[in-house]
This record gives structure tokens, C-alpha cells and sequence, in this order.
């Protein structure tokens, strides 16, 4: 195949994934400015090896998996560089991730609830990373667990723990939210 069909080949095949893999950058970097320099390097370096792409095989998947070793790879760069009074800073000065959580939970019966998407962000935010990129990858972007496992570098056994885990924690937290409007609610009525 010639360069010019290869370079339309790749792009036809990975374009359709930027917006998932900047969602996943955010998951892991937690600041915008690098998230999209995470998905522009994952974006070279997928071109620059995309003759090891293995055809037939998930596409998306290997590219969610090199995203994931580069950004383990800058971060343990990174932390040689940085000392431990910086971290702490670089901690506090981080921003959230904000999940297209209306993938994770839509309709009627939500908003029958009292939930709504920023009781849905807020409660994706309160999970500690390792959950909440299961539960992303798992029910936002739809891998199933080997590529999950695969990705996050896990066995499948702990990707379906987190995810139970995950499921449990956004469940009890979105019913205490509706419980609380609903309270809010019933104190106003009475005023």
C-alpha cells in the first residue's frame, strides 16, 4: 500500500476516536492544556507505529492502551523532575474531569429523581481515579473487560471489582442527592 493510502487509512481510522481519547486524557491528566498535548502525542506516535497495528484487532482499544503508557511514562519522568513540595502544588492546582456523564445515565427516571448531569459529574468526580476509569472506559466508551484489562495494565477480575465498586459508590451517592432535594424540596413546600 502507498504512503498516501496508509496516511488516509490511519486518519479515517482514528479521527473518529479524538473526542473519546481527550475525554480519557482529561480522566488521566485532570488539566485541559495537558490532556491535549496527551492526545496529540498519542495521535503521533499511533502514526508513526501504525504499520504495528495488528488489522482485525480494536483499534480503539490500542489506542486508549498507548495513551495510557505514555502518560505513565511522562508521569514517571515527571516525577524525576519535580520535587515533592512541587507536587503538592501541581495537586491542589489541578482541575476536575468533567465526564460526559449523560453516556452513563439519561432519561425520564433520572430526572424523576431529582438527578441531574451535575449530580452525575460531581459524583463520577468524588471516585477515586482507578474507578472512575474503569466505569469510563466500561460504560462511556463501551470497552468490554479484556480491553479494559488490557489498558489499564489489570487483571480482568479486578476491572469487574472496580466496576462493581464503582456502579455501588454512584448509585448510593446519587440517591442521597435525590433524597436531599427531595427534602429541600418538602421544607420549601411547607414555608
Amino acid at each position: 500500500m502507498g504512503d498516501e493510502v496508509l496516511r488516509q487509512q490511519f486518519e479515517t481510522m482514528t479521527l473518529q476516536y479524538l473526542d473519546s481519547l481527550y475525554n480519557f486524557a482529561l480522566l488521566l491528566t485532570r488539566e485541559r492544556d495537558r490532556a491535549e498535548d496527551l492526545v496529540q502525542e498519542t495521535y503521533l506516535r499511533a502514526y508513526r507505529f501504525y504499520d504495528r497495528y495488528v488489522c482485525g484487532t480494536n483499534y480503539k482499544a490500542w489506542l486508549f492502551t498507548m495513551m495510557r503508557n505514555i502518560f505513565i511514562n511522562g508521569f514517571h519522568q515527571r516525577a524525576r523532575e519535580v520535587s515533592l513540595s512541587d507536587m503538592d502544588e501541581i495537586e491542589s492546582n489541578t482541575d476536575s474531569y468533567e465526564a460526559p456523564a449523560d453516556a452513563l445515565f439519561s432519561g425520564r427516571s433520572m430526572l424523576e429523581k431529582g438527578i441531574f448531569r451535575v449530580d452525575i459529574e460531581k459524583a463520577l468526580n468524588d471516585l477515586p481515579d482507578r474507578l472512575k476509569a474503569v466505569i469510563v472506559l466500561k460504560d462511556i466508551e463501551g470497552f468490554d473487560y479484556k480491553e479494559i484489562s488490557k489498558i489499564l495494565g489489570c487483571p480482568v477480575g479486578t476491572v469487574m471489582s472496580r466496576l462493581w465498586r464503582s456502579r455501588n459508590f454512584l448509585k448510593k451517592t446519587l440517591r442521597d442527592y435525590s433524597q436531599n432535594r427531595s427534602r429541600h424540596r418538602a421544607r420549601l413546600e411547607t414555608v
